[in-house]
């Protein structure tokens, strides 16, 4: 018994750079407050963000 298997072409992955990981992580930066400060089930209106 013969299938007939239709086959798509393979696309090859690729990765866009959008800058250093370091530039895009610091932005958030500004704060001394680490998720430490916090403690466990603070509600969100308290937590600071920059």
């Amino acid at each position: 018994m013969e299938q007939n298997v239709e086959k798509h072409e393979y696309d090859t992955p690729s990765l866009t750079v959008h800058g250093s990981i370091e530039t895009i992580t610091q932005g958030g930066g500004g704060s001394t407050a680490i998720d430490a400060s916090f403690p466990a089930h603070t509600p969100i209106g308290d937590l600071t963000f920059s």
